[in-house]
């Protein structure tokens, strides 16, 4: 039986590339274990096989050259187990990881979905939502947004980044406004005196401020934010016909926004108001 191999002949049987080998070769993890003295040929032998075996395994399972090299100049069962229980532990960590990932990305796709439904069939309806975690940005005097929302988020952002707790950005449906009501009547822009970001039930802690649970009055407003006060005109005589009162504070939550589309007519923002029926 055939027991000398070049390089190119372990590369075929072996099914990688003899740059591969080559480079296993220059920085000492796998060199020929045979040079010809009268040809001064590079062989791999037959015993070696074994060993180009592990690391074809430990690289395909997600171990790096460090950890290989480590491996083979140390190899017991002991050392052995070691470094796949490592390994293990750092796996199910990533998969936790990226069950959170997927969790959030199956809830921005179900936003965007409610988004283009309420864009595409808009109707006045009467939703009960529970309870909503929330943080906020802003909770103080009423402001014009578009005069005040920029120094509103780099104060945020500075906070954020003085308390170096890590930033995950925002997108669309995290956030959402609170608007006096005062503002609705008359002449001048809607005003809002919070700004607020949904939390997860996950960082959700026991001082944390939330939306109160109930039945709301829900229309989106489609289009830019500068004529939401149109969408607050119907709704108001929607609640007025219905013979319902206004409970709360109007809320605006952005399920369409400029996260996901640069066309300021295809916003859609849901405004959800808090209501009690007349006695």
């Amino acid at each position: 039986m055939k027991r000398r191999f070049r390089i190119g002949e372990m590369a075929r049987l072996f099914q990688i590339s003899a740059s591969t080998l080559r480079y296993y070769d220059q920085i000492g993890l796998f060199r020929p274990g045979y040079v010809d003295s009268e040809t001064q040929y590079r062989y791999y032998n037959f015993e070696q096989f074994v060993v180009l075996d592990t690391i074809i395994f430990l690289k395909k399972n997600g171990f790096s050259i460090d950890d290989i090299h480590h491996q083979l100049a140390n190899r017991t069962a002991e050392n052995t187990k070691e470094l796949l229980e490592s390994k293990q532990r750092e796996i199910e960590n990533e998969m936790a990881r990226l069950k959170k990932v997927s969790a959030m990305i199956q809830s921005k796709i179900e936003t965007i979905d409610e988004g283009l439904t309420l864009r595409q069939s808009p109707s006045f309806v009467y939703r009960y939502f529970p309870e909503r975690p929330i943080t906020y940005l802003y909770n103080d005097q009423p402001v014009d947004l578009f005069v005040a929302s920029d120094a509103i988020f780099l104060k945020d952002l500075e906070e954020l980044a003085s308390a170096g707790g890590g930033y995950d950005g925002f997108f669309t449906g995290d956030m959402g406004t609170m608007v006096d009501m005062d503002s609705l009547h008359g002449e001048g822009p809607a005003k809002y005196f919070a700004v607020f970001i949904f939390i997860s039930k996950d960082k959700e802690t026991a001082a944390s401020p939330s939306l109160p649970e109930g039945t709301y009055a829900c229309y989106p407003h489609r289009g830019p934010y500068e004529t939401i006060k149109e969408s607050y005109a119907v709704m108001l005589d929607h609640l007025k016909e219905d013979g319902r009162q206004i409970s709360g504070t109007p809320l605006e939550v952005s399920v369409l926004d400029e996260s996901v589309t640069n066309d300021s007519s295809a916003y859609v923002t849901w405004i959800q108001i808090p209501v009690t029926k007349n006695d």
